[in-house]
């Protein structure tokens, strides 16, 4: 126990000096090149991504629809990040780790954008018919740097392990427990469950996504709406702490609740990172399957994501910070929620609202992150350790409810960091390209609209 707390504290004091020195200033950079390039394009042509997710276009290729495509990312990003990982956010960052994911989420949205034109430009089909793609092939084929796309494959299995798996499963079994339920065993559960998708590949896992998805964001929201029309009278002193503690640069040490700006923006972008992969490149990986005729289309339809995502985080931390429950120094990660739902509609049904959420965001999350792990094995050794790597994620799920929750987080933290700087390198490296596309496909637009 004492080497893995040293081994955490030493992770924990990496990610934040890593997201302060790397990860802000480049994500700031690129994200706003990309934003004044394209014309703030995650703006401009948001309208017209939800707009393809529901358009057939005739001669499109790939094996699955646009929606189908946008419910596996979102099966992906709607995880426990939004849920338990907001609490560590407020919990560790202060309220103003809120304001700083929004502004993570903007400048990577650009990025995402550019990302999965890049992975739909660059896919191929492999043995199986099956169109595969994301930061590796345009790293590889687009780049030349096979060494990058190898070290993002490595990077992205043991991401789908770390992120995808145990830390979702961590979070999801820790407040079983406290109805009485044993984690192991709950777990055991999971796999089972997860097992009978991840073995049906992304045809089942597309129209497993595109049936949860909408409703388990419907439910959450809805109940968060609700605590937060019960709770108006606090909404705006809270919004106004969130920006008051997202700028306060006035002391290193001490400031509201000892907590620095510093640390905000540290902890405001591991989370936004966790939560919406903005920018990370595992959203082209998934969107690289979709069913479209152009990269540019499926790089705007992306664009819903990363807004979808915030939505719910936003509303997670502000009924932290409207029910008081954030200040409670013995409530921690998926307990956090759990009280703070409970306190705002003043009826444990609001915990267990949270319970179920969590349980279908870790679950599809576990899915989502599976194919991820599997597409990046098979392009370093093949389709054919697909299926082995199928049966070893699955077996592995019971171990997340084992491990110590915030050696997990750290790992997620530092897989999720390395893992967007690499595919940075990729994104800046052809943004050339993405610019140009994009603006072919804005000219071939607008003819096709005069005609």
């Amino acid at each position: 126990m004492y080497i893995e707390h040293i081994f955490k504290n030493w992770l924990e004091t990496f990610n934040h000096t890593f997201t302060l020195t790397v990860v802000f200033p480049l994500m700031l950079a690129v994200g706003l090149y990309f934003t004044f390039k394209l014309r703030f394009v995650q703006i401009a042509k948001l309208k017209a991504g939800f707009r393809h997710l529901l358009k057939k276009d005739k001669h499109s290729q790939g094996n699955i629809s646009h929606f189908e495509a946008i419910a596996t990312v979102l099966a992906g990003n709607f995880g426990t990040g939004n849920i338990s990982g907001m609490a560590v956010a407020i919990s560790t960052g202060g309220p103003g780790a809120l304001v700083w994911m929004w502004v993570m989420a903007f400048v990577g949205a650009a990025i995402q954008y550019a990302s999965c034109l890049l992975g739909v430009k660059y896919r191929t089909q492999n043995e199986k018919g099956e169109y595969v793609g994301g930061p590796m092939y345009y790293l590889r084929d687009g780049l030349g740097r096979k060494g990058l796309a190898l070290l993002f494959a490595i990077l992205t299995i043991f991401g789908a392990v770390t992120v995808g798996n145990l830390a979702q499963i961590n979070s999801v079994t820790l407040p079983l427990g406290h109805y009485g339920l044993d984690p192991f065993y709950c777990s055991i559960v999971i796999a089972l469950l997860a097992g009978l998708v991840i073995l049906g590949g992304i045809q089942r896992l597309a129209s497993l996504a595109s049936f949860v998805v909408p409703f388990k964001a419907a439910l959450y929201l809805g109940t968060g709406l609700v605590i937060l029309a019960l709770h108006t009278d606090r909404l705006m002193p809270s919004i106004a702490l969130m920006f008051s503690s997202a700028f306060d640069f006035s002391a290193v040490a001490g400031g509201l609740l000892g907590i620095t700006a510093l640390k905000a923006i540290s902890t405001g972008f591991d989370r936004g990172l966790f939560a919406t992969d903005a920018g990370t490149g595992i959203v082209p990986i998934l969107q690289s399957s979709a069913r479209s005729s152009s990269p540019v289309v499926d790089g705007i339809v992306t664009l819903v994501a990363p807004v979808m995502v915030m939505i719910v985080c936003t509303m997670t931390g502000l009924v932290l910070l409207v029910t008081g429950v954030w200040t409670d120094p013995t409530l921690r990660s998926t307990n956090m929620v759990t009280a703070a739902f409970a306190e705002g509609l003043s009826s444990p049904i609001g915990a267990y609202i949270v319970v179920f959420s969590l349980i279908l965001f870790a679950y599809t999350t576990v899915l989502a992150w599976a194919y991820c792990g599997e597409k990046a094995l098979a392009f370093l050794l093949g389709s054919r350790s697909a299926t082995p790597f199928r049966y070893v994620y699955i077996a592995l799920i019971p171990l997340g409810a084992l491990l110590h929750v915030d050696l997990i987080w750290a790992l997620a933290d530092t897989a999720i960091g390395l893992m967007l700087v690499i595919n940075l390198v990729g994104v800046i490296g052809l943004s050339r390209e993405v610019i140009s596309e994009t603006r072919e496909f804005k000219k071939s637009d607008q003819a096709l609209n005069r005609s």
